[in-house]
């Protein structure tokens, strides 16, 4: 006969090995997000530097997490504190396998990040629209100034009828977007709150 920790701990496994064996093709569907959306739905908008990712087992909801602490950052919306740190759902568990939730963004230390964030502490991802919300800053090598991609990396050219145009074959010949016009564009959105 099993304790009843010791079937917990067997059911938890159990699920994490489902969930991880499960194919990497999955998708989380999501609602596209147009950019108001994302500047008020947002209770944190904020650029920064990535300084550390830690992964930890959360006893209470007997799942793993993965916290992403910002510093280095400029707020534009919200009150964060020297430094922010984003709670993810996923990592690793305590039996060595690892849950990966499809769509989450996933960072390195380092780079530079525009997020807008919603629901931390509370919902698996604490990005407005899962991952859309999560903007990366590149240097342009040719120019030299820090430009705008989204999540997957593709180049944003700019922002036209309330949504971020990316790089396309329709696109190419625009330029990306530029760190300082996207700010800018986020500092005139904030006061037409819906």
């Amino acid at each position: 006969m099993y304790s009843p920790s010791a079937l917990a701990r067997l059911l938890v496994l159990m699920v994490a090995t489902i969930l991880a064996l499960h194919s990497p093709t999955q998708a989380t569907s999501v609602t596209e997000v147009t950019f108001p959306e994302l500047v008020h739905g947002a209770d944190v908008i904020a650029v920064g530097s990535v300084s550390t990712i830690e992964e930890k087992w959360d006893e209470t909801r007997q799942a793993p997490l993965t916290l992403v602490t910002f510093s280095n950052h400029t707020v534009l919306k919200g009150n964060p504190g020297a430094t922010m740190t984003l709670e993810f759902l996923g990592g690793r568990t305590p039996q060595g396998l690892t849950l990966v939730i499809p769509g989450v963004p996933q960072f390195k230390v380092g780079e530079k990040t525009v997020v807008f964030c919603a629901g931390n502490h509370r919902d698996f991802s604490p990005v407005v629209g899962v991952w859309q919300g999560v903007l990366r800053v590149m240097t342009d090598p040719q120019q030299g100034v820090e430009t705008v991609s989204d999540n997957f990396r593709i180049p944003i050219v700019n922002i036209q009828a309330g949504k971020l145009l990316k790089l396309s074959p329709m696109t190419a010949a625009q330029a990306p977007l530029t760190l300082s016009a996207l700010l800018q564009a986020i500092q005139q959105e904030l006061p037409n709150a819906q």
